[in-house]
């Protein structure tokens, strides 16, 4: 049992690293980070990733016979209050955010919208020499930032296991303040979606922050970053301190440093 203390409960709120399956009545106070659509069978499950005041991130589930009841009142990067709720296992290998555990909305759960004047962002960044030794866990997502490079063409590529007889990939480096750089793939609509709005920044220096993405090998046996489908979120030269740090960062090499892999630190 995770142990509760007067710290774990915040203005009537609970922080978000309390929550456990433990107890059955909380309530929070949390900015949503992300809102997605995910087919479950013949239904959907509608998930978010839900922040507060203490940077702590959850993932939240909303099942199918209720998303009607919730959706309208579930906008990514507002704030809201959420009261009874059920917290759960997070079962899969993969895990959005480092939590343990989710949150599983009833039907008598309550969401209302509050006013909070802050201007937090919520980044999971990782240093890229981490990422490419190996040390970071492939099985938790993270969030990473640096400078458009060396951007392939987007291609179509033939698949008989998707519905639309195959999918958009493309390819593209980013290049952190330490000139180390990460192969990305992304794939889908997200694709897609970069190409284009590189596209329209491409004569000038693009930043690029990915929030949720995986990590996995390459053919090459090389740690590389790729999307997750509809969760993994992209922002190109977002109005942000970071951005402008590395607008005004002028490297005097471009070198590439040779990462020694190591085995993985599983959580």
């Amino acid at each position: 049992m995770i142990p509760f203390t007067s710290d774990s409960c915040d203005g009537g709120y609970f922080r978000i690293a309390s929550l456990n399956p433990n107890m059955g009545e909380w309530s929070v106070s949390v900015k949503i980070l992300n809102c997605w659509s995910v087919s479950r069978g013949t239904g959907r499950e509608l998930n978010m990733i839900l922040g507060d005041e203490h940077f702590t991130q959850i993932q939240a589930v909303v099942r199918d016979e209720l998303i009607d009841n919730y959706l309208s009142r579930l906008i990514i990067d507002e704030w809201v209050s959420i009261k009874n709720f059920d917290v759960s296992r997070v079962n899969s290998i993969l895990r959005p955010v480092p939590h343990r555990f989710k949150i599983v909305f009833r039907s008598d759960t309550l969401v209302q919208s509050i006013n909070m004047c802050s201007s937090r962002t919520y980044f999971n960044l990782t240093e890229f020499v981490s990422i490419l030794s190996g040390i970071v866990n492939p099985n938790i997502c993270v969030d990473v930032v640096g400078k458009i490079v060396n951007v392939r063409e987007l291609v179509f590529v033939p698949s008989v296991e998707h519905s639309q007889g195959g999918y958009f990939e493309l390819y593209f480096g980013l290049r952190d303040t330490e000139c180390i750089h990460l192969e990305c793939r992304l794939t889908g609509d997200l694709a897609v979606e970069f190409y284009d709005l590189w596209k329209q920044r491409s004569r000038n220096t693009v930043i690029c922050i990915i929030k949720f993405v995986k990590l996995e090998l390459s053919q090459e046996h090389r740690w590389r970053c790729t999307n997750v489908t509809g969760s993994t979120r992209i922002m190109l030269n977002p109005d942000l301190s970071i951005t402008d740090e590395m607008l005004c960062w002028n490297p005097e090499n471009d070198q590439v440093p040779i990462i020694t892999r190591k085995e993985n630190v599983m959580e």
